[in-house]
This record gives structure tokens, sequence and C-alpha cells, in this order.
């Protein structure tokens, strides 16, 4: 079969073409064909309504299952039911026949009941009998036992008065008897007065002539007194006048001598103001603690030659101590080790008389340290702070020195300097003593003294 070829000028033409160009043979085929399709669609269809048919048939298998189930139990529910109200039936003619019983034993008990409320009246009634029976025999009674009670309290009354004159006739027996005796001593004590009246009536005749002559004694004694009276009391005019005297003069040597004290003081304070701008100290001078190094290089010979620097230092602390206007002081003396003087934390008291003595004992204490050890100036200075003072003063041979080489040591310098910055508003004067010239003590000297707003000098 040949077919020819279909123009693309459109479908529809070519369909036509197609079919006007076959035979009779292609369109029945093509017929053939199509009632194929529609058949197989038809059995398609047909497939999907018995597999629809036999789901539907199987669920419908399953509710009726599940119903003929239900119904079984049902029907057991049904026959429990059923045995369960024959049974409720039987419990019900119990229960009539058993209240019938009961209703039976209720009306006896009533009947018992009225029964026992009658014996309840006749016993009532028999009650109110006895009561009135006891009342009376308790009224009976009651005036049995008040007779008794008079009768047993006369009876007491009547003992207790044979008591108690049965012992006033003792207690009369007993003072007739003590009459008797008093009577016995009277009449001897009368006896015996009359004796000691006659020697009382001769003593006092004696005595009154004993008596007359020292009343004309005393009369004598009296004249002589009042001329002695008489003449003490001129002597104490005289006296009193005396000590007015003596008293203006006291008056006027006290206020001579307050203007002399005055004028004294004046003086002191003068020159201690004067030696301190010589010196060229700084600070208010008033509450001065004195640090002195006694360390052992302390021993060797000073500046000046002849003697050590110790005693160097020593002469300082007492020439200033003695020219300076210091009122309060203490020594902080140290080396390897800090000791005070006072050893008691105090400040010692320089103003006055009693001063004096107090700076010799200091300087006594101060002479008596033997120099020895390194040189421990930090807790030398710490020690100073801890006190009261508004002026340190510090003499020193050297710099901090190390505990085991003896050397300048930088690190306890800086210590120092931390703190004196720390203590600003107090002046550290310092003193150079022996070899001042050293870098590293008159560097460290001069350092303390100008953070501190103090003044350094070499001695």
């Amino acid at each position: 079969m040949h077919l020819e070829k279909v123009t693309t000028r459109s479908s529809e033409a070519a369909v036509a073409g197609w079919i006007s160009s076959n035979d009779a043979t292609l369109f029945t085929t093509v017929v053939v064909v199509a009632a194929a399709i529609f058949l197989h669609s038809r059995l398609s269809q047909g497939a999907k309504a018995n597999a629809a048919l036999a789901a539907e048939k199987t669920q419908l298998a399953e509710t009726l299952s599940a119903r003929t189930d239900e119904l079984a139990g049902l029907g057991d529910v049904l026959r429990q039911t059923s045995e369960r109200l024959h049974l409720t039936q039987e419990d019900r003619d119990k229960l009539r026949q058993q209240l019938a019983e009961k209703l039976d034993q209720i009306a006896r008990l009533n009947a018992r009941l009225d029964q026992l409320l009658a014996e309840h009246g006749d016993l009532q009634r028999q009650s109110a009998a006895t009561a009135a029976e006891r009342d009376a025999a308790a009224s009976a009674s009651a005036g049995l036992r008040e007779r008794l009670d008079a009768l047993s309290a006369e009876l007491e009354q009547k003992l207790a008065a044979m008591e108690s004159l049965a012992q006033e006739r003792d207690r009369l027996e007993q003072q007739a008897n003590e009459l008797d005796a008093i009577v016995a001593g009277l009449r001897e004590k009368l006896r015996q007065l009359d004796v000691q009246v006659a020697e009382s009536a001769a003593q006092a005749a004696a005595r009154a002539d004993q008596s007359q002559r020292q009343v004309s004694d005393l009369e004598a004694r009296l004249a002589a007194s009042a001329q002695q009276a008489a003449d003490y009391l001129a002597q104490l005019k005289k006296a009193q006048q005396l000590a007015e005297s003596l008293e203006l003069q006291k008056q006027q040597l006290h206020q001579a001598m307050t203007a002399a004290d005055a004028e004294h003081q004046r003086q002191l304070l003068e020159e201690g103001r004067n030696n301190r701008e010589l010196v060229g100290l700084r600070g208010p001078l008033k509450r001065v603690a004195v640090v002195i190094d006694a360390s052992g290089s302390m021993r060797q010979l000073g500046a000046q030659g002849g003697r050590d620097r110790w005693a160097d230092a020593q002469a300082v602390a007492a020439k200033w101590l003695q020219h300076l206007n210091v009122e309060h002081c203490v020594l902080v003396v140290f080396s390897s080790d800090v000791r005070t003087f006072p050893a008691d934390g105090t400040l010692v008291d320089l103003r006055g008389e009693a001063g004096k003595a107090r700076r010799e004992a200091l300087l006594a204490e101060l002479r008596a340290v033997v120099p020895g050890g390194w040189t421990n100036t930090l807790d030398a200075l710490r020690k100073a702070y801890a006190y009261d003072v508004d002026t340190i003063l510090l003499l020193s041979d050297g710099a901090p020195s190390r505990a085991d080489t003896g050397l300048f040591d930088p690190n306890m310098a800086d210590q120092i300097y931390q703190l004196c910055r720390a203590h600003r508003d107090i002046p550290i004067n310092t003193i150079g003593l022996g070899d001042y010239f050293d870098d590293a003590m008159a560097t460290f000297l001069r350092t303390v003294a100008e953070l501190t707003g103090g003044t350094f000098r070499g001695q």
C-alpha cells in the first residue's frame, strides 16, 4: 500500500487527502481498530467497576461481621439483664417478707414500750413517796445534828473555860511566888540602901568642900587667862598685819618673777628661732623625732678627725636638743634593728625645769648604745612616722645597705622615697656624717630632704 505525502497547509486538508487516497480495506481496518479500542475501553471500565464492587463487597462483609459480633454482644447483655431482673424480683420478695417481720417486731416493741411506760409511772409515784419520806428523815436528822453540835460546842466551851481557869490559877500562884521573892529582895536592898545613904551623905559633904575649893582655883585661873587672852589678841593683830605685808611683798615678787620668766621665755624662743635659722633646719621643730644611724660604719673616724662618727652624732644631737626650742622628742636609733628612747612609744616632754633632766636621760641612753650591724634606714623611718611628730632629723653616714653584703641597696632606697612621698607634710632634715661627698650617701640624703621639704647638710 502506497500512501501519498500530506502537504503542510492544514491538518484538515491532510486528513481529507489521506482518506480519499485510501481504499475500502484501510477504512475497514480503521473501523475494526476503533471498535477494538472502544471494547478495550469498556472492558477496562468493567474491570474497574468489578474491582470497586469487590472492594465494596469486602467492606460490606467486614461491616456485616462487625454487626454480627455487635449483635452477639447485645444478646449476651440482654441475657445478663434478664438474669438480673429475675434475681431482683426474688430479692424484692425476700425484702417484703423481712419488712413484714420487722413491722411485727415493731408492734411487739410498741406494746412492750407501753407496758414499760406504765411501770415507769408506777416507779415515779413510788420514788416521789420515797423522796418525801427521805426529806422528812433528813429534816429530823438535821435537827438532831444541830442539837448535837450545840451540845458539843457548849461542852467544848466549858472545857476551855475550865482549862483557862486552871492556867489562870497557875499564873496567879507563880506571880504570888515572884512577888514574895521581890518583896524579900526589896527588903534586903532597903537595908543596904540605908547603909549606903549614910555613907553617900558623908561623901557628898566632902565633895562639896572639895568643889568649893576647885571653884575658887578656877576663878583665879580665869582671871589670869583673861589677861593672857588679851595679850594673845594683841599678838594676833600684829601677826595679821605682818602677814598682809608679806602677802603684798609676795605678790610684788611674783609679778617681778613673772615678768622675768616671760622675758626669759621670749629670749629662749628667739634664741631657738635664731639657732634654727642658723643651722638651716625646716619644720615646726616642736614634736621632733631624731633618727640616728648606729650601724657598724659609725665607728669610723669623722670628717674632723680625732673622734668617730658616733661621737659626732651624739654631739650634734645634744647640741640641737639643748639650743633648739624642741618641746617633745623621741630618739630612734637604728642599725640592723630599730630601738626607741623612751621605749614605751611616747614622746618625752622637754619643757620646763623637768625637761632638762629628761633631756639628760635621753642623751645618757644614747651614749650607752654600741654601734654595729648594717644600715636599716627603711624600718627606722617607718618607726619615726608612727609617732605624732611634725619634724624629723636624720643623722647618718651612708645610704641604706644590704644585710648580707653591707653595700648600697637601691631597692630599699626606692621604698624609702615612696614612704617620704606619702608623708610630704613632715619635713626630714638630713645630716651627713663622715664622707658625705660619697655619691650614694649624698644622693640618698639629699633626695630624702627634697622629697619632704627638708634640708641636707654635711657635718
